[in-house]
């Protein structure tokens, strides 16, 4: 295929066209590329022009790939890895720029995302880290649509499009306030049919590995309220409206206090696992950078700053 190439052409003209055939729209290719969609298109033009062969049909409502297109896609995606690899083969760190949009829970923000920020900034002077906070589901959304470059969600994606790393175990415990369990040491089937639940919506990682520990168990919980931030479902906690699960070490700062007291569960609380999610077309250096710092500064245990 490519020793049939009649004139020049640019890596960022294969980058372009490599964007736009692996995300859902060149809006979403312009976006993750930091250009103007007229300038992308240009690009992909200015590809075409030099090979002379159509690489999108461009008749429908949406560009879709051409058979030629699709024959190139692989080629195109070999010569763009041979040159991300070359900082590596000459032991150099790429020189990131411009801004990276990822997205973390509420869980990742309030712990370790702003040692993720410190420690982004040193290596990598020239990006621009932009965090999004949203429930998990809602971010694998985003991240499937191009909007994000990554996202760190509980559990692994099932979306085909969209990689996922384990980059940490988290085990979970119950709490509960003195003035509500008083001596209770368990939460057990009876417990959580009678005292009111907290946990977050439904789209949350946490809540949907919660909901499938307690369908595997047979477990009924009537009285669950739903609350979309944590800080919250901790307030709520710890003045005794119900009980809650959450990160080991989280709460200590209340468990020191004697706000809340950790409970034991039977059966067992499931370990979440928390993952680095990035779509499997993605080649560019950032991934496995940003994949590497997230590894470096994670860190679920540290407690919740609450007053």
């Amino acid at each position: 295929m490519l020793t049939s190439l009649r004139a020049p052409f640019t890596l960022k003209q294969l980058e372009a066209f490599y964007t736009a055939a692996t995300l859902p729209s060149f809006n979403a290719a312009a976006r993750q590329l930091h250009l103007s969609q007229s300038s992308l298109s240009k690009r992909i033009n200015e590809l075409e022009s030099s090979i002379n062969v159509k690489l999108f049909d461009r008749s429908g409502h949406r560009a879709s790939l051409t058979t030629a297109g699709r024959r190139l896609l692989p080629a195109v995606r070999e010569l763009i890895d041979k040159a991300n690899a070359i900082p590596h083969t000459a032991d150099q760190t790429p020189a990131l720029q411009g801004a990276c949009r990822y997205g973390m829970g509420e869980l990742a923000a309030v712990t370790w995302l702003p040692r993720l920020m410190a420690q982004g900034r040193q290596q990598f002077p020239g990006l621009s880290l932009e965090p999004h906070i949203d429930l998990g589901q809602v971010l694998e959304r985003r991240l499937s649509r191009g909007e994000l470059d990554f996202a760190v969600v509980a559990g692994w994606s099932s979306h085909p499009e969209i990689a996922s790393h384990t980059i940490a175990e988290v085990s979970y415990s119950w709490a509960g306030a003195p003035s509500l369990v008083g001596d209770l040491a368990t939460v057990t089937a009876d417990i959580l049919h009678e005292i009111p639940v907290i946990t977050m919506p439904a789209e949350a990682g946490s809540t949907r590995i919660f909901d499938a520990w307690a369908t595997a168990n047979n477990l009924d919980i009537p009285k669950r309220i739903v609350c979309n931030n944590m800080g919250a479902i901790a307030g709520m906690v710890a003045a005794g409206v119900g009980i809650g699960y959450f990160p080991e070490g989280w709460l200590r700062t209340l468990i020191q206090r004697g706000t809340v007291r950790l409970l034991a569960s039977d059966p067992p609380l499931q370990t979440l696992h928390y993952s680095f999610q990035w779509r499997r077309n993605d080649i560019r250096p950032l991934i496995p950078a940003m994949r590497e710092l997230v590894t470096a500064s994670v860190d679920f245990t540290s407690p919740h700053p609450i007053g």
